[in-house]
């Protein structure tokens, strides 16, 4: 009686260390164990994988995440980071769903840093290469888009407006002058004051060189000018 008891005691525990190993994952209590001994101010690529490859994800994931904050960096180590970022989401995540986001959104970020990455997948699955391929598909969507947009971007047109034009200063015509009607100038040799004035220079001349006196030696020797001429009619 006391060896049947014995015996189903062992094959309890048994049952219990096989039912905890199925429910609670050999990485979390490897991570709980784990305070991610790494330098916090250099930390390296070469480290979170030996974390990956003892199955420590949590230490793993804080490296990288450190890794890339790093100013320093090439667009291949950038990639590089991404990529075993991948790795460790693959392992580290149980749902499908957020699973196939998360390493499909590194395998993007590692292809936008490095289009042309060459590696070493740090998983041998067929899965985990067919998202590689699928967010390789993407990016390359993405970038011929932007190639579209800017090809059909119409070009920038600048209107350059004229500098403004100095006004003229007004001109002034001598010895000219606008008619009544305010139509076509006249002369001023033209005006009816100006012909009167001539008319009488000339009578004057022509009274000085007759010596002053008339033909029957009477007289005062004046001369009778006509009425001066009419003004010429305006038009």
């Amino acid at each position: 009686m006391f060896q049947r008891s014995l015996t189903f005691r062992a094959i309890t525990l048994m049952a219990l260390i096989f039912f905890a190993q199925l429910t609670i994952p050999l990485s979390d209590i490897i991570a709980q164990e784990s305070n991610c001994a790494y330098s916090q101010s250099a930390p390296t690529l070469e480290n979170a994988r030996i974390s990956f490859q003892i199955l420590d994800y949590e230490c793993a994931e804080q490296e990288i995440e450190s890794y890339l904050n790093q100013n320093k960096l090439t667009i291949e180590q950038k990639a590089d980071a991404h990529v075993l970022m991948a790795a460790v989401y693959y392992a580290k995540l149980k749902d499908d769903k957020n699973k196939k986001s998360q390493v499909i959104n590194q395998f993007k970020e590692a292809f936008k840093s490095y289009r042309d990455w060459r590696g070493e997948l740090d998983i041998s699955s067929t899965e985990f290469f067919e998202m590689m391929q699928q967010a390789k598909k993407v990016v390359d969507e993405e970038s011929q888009k932007e190639v579209v947009k800017e090809e059909v971007k119409p070009p920038e047109t600048k209107v350059e407006t004229p500098p403004p034009t100095k006004p003229s200063p007004p001109k002034t015509t001598i010895g000219t002058k606008k008619d009544d009607a305010g139509g076509k100038k006249k002369a001023w040799y033209s005006q009816w004051w100006a012909i009167a004035l001539g008319v009488g220079l000339v009578a004057g001349v022509a009274v000085a060189a007759g010596g002053g006196s008339s033909d029957d030696g009477g007289g005062t020797g004046a001369v009778v000018l006509d009425d001066p001429p009419e003004p010429p009619p305006t038009k």
